[in-house]
């Protein structure tokens, strides 16, 4: 398929013009993510071609190679901000509780995903970077990574705390330490679930509902002596 053939099925698409370079840059990479999800590595250029709609000498006229373009992917995949819109939409009107284990149950999610993007990441590194990528390419990719990961996990944060906002007059730490603390728990139960799965066994991790009453509310047993530490 030609480039005037792809810019003829945009424009039967509805697209009145082809995408300029950068955002079709960033739209092949999520449109190719799913793909390179379920298949790692292993993707064809064909089926990365056909979940991006476009003919495989369009997408490496956007990407060196296969590795530059799954590699780049997998970058995109784990930035942080994409759970952004799931935080964003909690509804602050709901309970503390069904609030905190939300949050619990995104970031869950969320690091399974990156663990899978990890492992592809990992993937790449034993098979060596595509033969037309270049150095400054991968300092490129490294440089962009870190990045994003700083930028986007300052954003989630600054939206759990937006979360948890009603009702920090009733913690007994500042609201950004709860959130710091909220991400301890997390953080530990989720490897907590990833060792026992590289050892096989079943996680004896709680049940999220559980991990949150727990965070509110502490180990020890309410009793009418008990003050605030």
């Amino acid at each position: 398929m030609s480039t005037q053939q792809d810019e003829r099925g945009a424009a039967r698409l509805g697209r009145a013009s082809p995408l300029p370079p950068d955002e079709r840059r960033r739209a092949i990479l999520l449109d190719v993510q799913p793909v390179v999800l379920a298949r790692g590595a292993a993707v064809t250029t064909r089926e990365l071609a056909q979940a991006a709609g476009v003919s495989e000498g369009t997408l490496f006229r956007v990407f060196a190679d296969k590795a530059t373009l799954v590699g780049d992917a997998a970058h995109a995949a784990v930035d942080p901000a994409a759970v952004l819109p799931q935080l964003d939409a909690i509804d602050p009107g709901l309970p503390l509780l069904e609030r905190v284990t939300r949050v619990l149950e995104i970031g869950f999610e969320r690091i399974g995903d990156t663990m899978r993007w990890i492992a592809i990441l990992h993937e790449l590194g034993r098979v060596g970077p595509g033969p037309d990528q270049a150095p400054e390419d991968r300092r490129r990719i490294h440089r962009e990574w870190k990045e994003r990961q700083e930028k986007g996990q300052a954003a989630v944060r600054a939206s759990v705390a937006r979360v948890l906002a009603p009702d920090a007059a009733a913690f007994g730490r500042p609201l950004d330490q709860v959130v710091a603390l909220l991400d301890v728990v997390l953080v530990g139960a989720a490897m907590q679930q990833a060792d026992a799965a590289r050892r096989g066994t079943a996680p004896d991790t709680p049940a999220v509902e559980v991990l949150a009453d727990h965070f509110l509310h502490g180990a020890l047993a309410p009793t009418t002596s008990r003050s605030p530490s």
